[in-house]
C-alpha cells in the first residue's frame, strides 16, 4: 500500500474529502461559518460534529472583528494555546487560565478547579477578549459567572469535552446573549477549540 507523504498533498486531499462530506451544510451555514466547521472536522476526523456545532449570535463576525483589533486570547488550558500560538499575529496576548499567577493557590484554598480559579483571576482581561475553552467546563462556568457581573467577552468558544458538566455548561452559554461557538454535548477538546481560533485568525487575516 502506498501512502501520501507530502504534507501539502495530504492537506489538500483531506480538505477535498471534507468539502464533499460537508457539501449539504453550504446551504445552512454562511461561508465564514462553513470555514470554521471545516476546520473542526479536519481537527476531529468526524464530519458528524457539524450537526452539533452551534453559531450563536453571529460569533464569527464578532470574533474576527475582535482579533483584528488585537483582542487578548484567553484559553482554559495550555493545550489550547499550544495549538494556536504559531498563528498568532504580533502583539496578540495569550492568557492560560490554569497557569494564571495564584490560580493553584486559590484553587487549593477554595476547593475548586484551577481552571475556575484562573478564570476568576483573569477577569480584568476578560472584557472584549476571545475566550477558548476546550477542556475545562468549570472555566466556562467561570466565564458565565463573570458575565453575570457585567463582564462581556467579545466571543466565547465553548467546546469543553467531558461527561461531567460539559454539556450543561455549553447549554448555559447558549442561554446568554454572548456571541458563541458551541459544540453541544460531551464532545469537544483542545483540538476543537484551537481549530475554531485558527479559522478565525485566517478569516481576520483575509479581511485585511
Amino acid at each position: 500500500m502506498e501512502f501520501l507523504v507530502d504534507p501539502r498533498a495530504i492537506e489538500a486531499q483531506s480538505m477535498a474529502i471534507i468539502e464533499e462530506l460537508l457539501a449539504p451544510w453550504r446551504r445552512v451555514l454562511s461561508p465564514e461559518e462553513f470555514l470554521v466547521a471545516r476546520r473542526v472536522v479536519h481537527a476531529t476526523g468526524d464530519p458528524e460534529v457539524v450537526a452539533h456545532l452551534v453559531f450563536h449570535h453571529a460569533p464569527v463576525t464578532a470574533g474576527v472583528a475582535a482579533l483584528r483589533q488585537g483582542a487578548p486570547l484567553i484559553c482554559d488550558v495550555a493545550m489550547v494555546a499550544a495549538g494556536i500560538k504559531k498563528r498568532l499575529p504580533a502583539g496578540t496576548s495569550v492568557c492560560v487560565a490554569v497557569e494564571a499567577p495564584g490560580a493553584a493557590a486559590e484553587a487549593s484554598r477554595g476547593g475548586i478547579t484551577r481552571a475556575l480559579a484562573g478564570t476568576r483571576l483573569l477577569k480584568r482581561a476578560l472584557a472584549g477578549s476571545v475566550v477558548a475553552v476546550g477542556n475545562a467546563p468549570t472555566a466556562l462556568y467561570g466565564v458565565l459567572e463573570l458575565y453575570r457581573t457585567g463582564i462581556r467577552p467579545a466571543l466565547v468558544i465553548g467546546v469543553p469535552v467531558g461527561f461531567v458538566g460539559a454539556a450543561e455548561a455549553k447549554e448555559a452559554l447558549l442561554a446568554t446573549d454572548l456571541p458563541a461557538v458551541v459544540l453541544r454535548g460531551t464532545r469537544g477538546g483542545s483540538a476543537v477549540a484551537a481549530a475554531v481560533v485558527n479559522a478565525l485568525f485566517s478569516l481576520a487575516a483575509a479581511a485585511h
